[in-house]
C-alpha cells in the first residue's frame, strides 16, 4: 500500500493497513484496570480498619491515578504509521503530546508525593522528606512551564510540522527530555534512600530491616 502524507512517499515494505492500535489499547487499558483495583482495594483495606480516615497520601495517589487515566487516554490514539496520517490528524498527535507530557508530569508527581507523604505517616516529618517534597513540587512545576513555553509562539509545536509556513522557535526538546530524565530519576533515589537511616535504627534483626526496606523499595518503584 504506497501513500504520500506529512513525511513523503512511503518506504519500500511498510504496510499503511497494519495498526499497533488495538495491541496498544489493549495494553493501556489493562493496566489502568490493574491500577484502578489495586487503588479500590487500598481504600476498601483503608476505611474498613475502625478509627482510621483515609490520609493526605491516599489522596494523592487517588489524584495521580486520575491523571495516569488521563496519559491513558493520550495513548489510545498511537499506533498508525506515519504515513498513514494526514496533515491534520498528525496535527492532533502534537496536540495530544503536547498535553501529554503535562499529564504524565501531574501523574506522576501525585504518585511520588503520595509516597513522600505516606513515609512521613510512618516516620515522621524530616529534613530528607522535606528536599524530597521540593524535588516532586519543582519537577512537577519545571515540566508544565517548560512545556507550556516550549515554543513561541505555544501553537508551533505542532504547527511546525503541518503548516507550510509556519515561523517561530522551540527550546530543544531532546535535551529538555533527557534532562527531565535525570531529574526525575533524582527524586526517585532521594525517595528510596530517605527511609533507610530511619530503618536502620529500628530495634530488630538485621534480616528483618532488610526485609522492611526491600518491601519499601518495591512500593516506591
Amino acid at each position: 500500500m504506497s501513500n504520500s502524507g506529512v513525511f513523503g512517499p512511503t518506504p519500500n515494505g511498510v504496510d499503511l493497513s497494519k495498526s499497533q492500535n488495538a495491541a496498544i489499547s489493549s495494553a493501556v487499558i489493562s493496566l489502568m484496570v490493574i491500577a484502578t483495583i489495586f487503588m479500590l482495594l487500598r481504600v476498601v483495606a483503608r476505611t474498613m480498619q475502625k478509627g482510621i480516615a483515609l490520609a493526605a497520601d491516599d489522596y494523592c495517589i487517588a489524584v495521580g491515578l486520575l491523571f495516569a487515566h488521563g496519559t491513558a487516554i493520550c495513548c489510545l490514539v498511537k499506533g498508525k504509521h506515519l504515513w498513514a496520517m494526514d496533515a491534520t490528524q498528525f496535527k492532533v498527535i502534537w496536540k495530544i503530546l503536547f498535553a501529554y507530557v503535562m499529564i504524565y508530569g501531574l501523574a506522576v508527581s501525585f504518585t511520588k508525593l503520595s509516597i513522600v507523604l505516606f513515609y512521613r505517616r510512618i516516620f515522621g516529618m524530616n529534613w530528607g522528606l522535606w528536599l524530597c517534597a521540593f524535588l516532586v513540587v519543582a519537577y512537577c512545576v519545571t515540566v508544565i512551564v517548560t512545556i507550556l513555553m516550549s515554543c513561541q509562539p505555544p501553537e508551533y509545536f505542532w504547527t511546525q510540522y503541518t503548516t507550510p509556513g509556519a515561523t517561530g522557535h522551540c527550546i530543544n526538546v531532546s535535551l529538555f527530555s533527557f534532562a527531565n530524565g535525570i531529574w526525575a530519576m533524582l527524586v526517585d533515589v532521594c525517595i528510596l534512600i530517605v527511609p533507610v537511616p530511619v530503618i536502620l535504627k529500628l530495634q530488630m534483626p538485621k534480616s528483618q530491616k532488610l526485609a522492611v526496606m526491600l518491601i519499601l523499595l518495591l512500593g516506591s518503584l
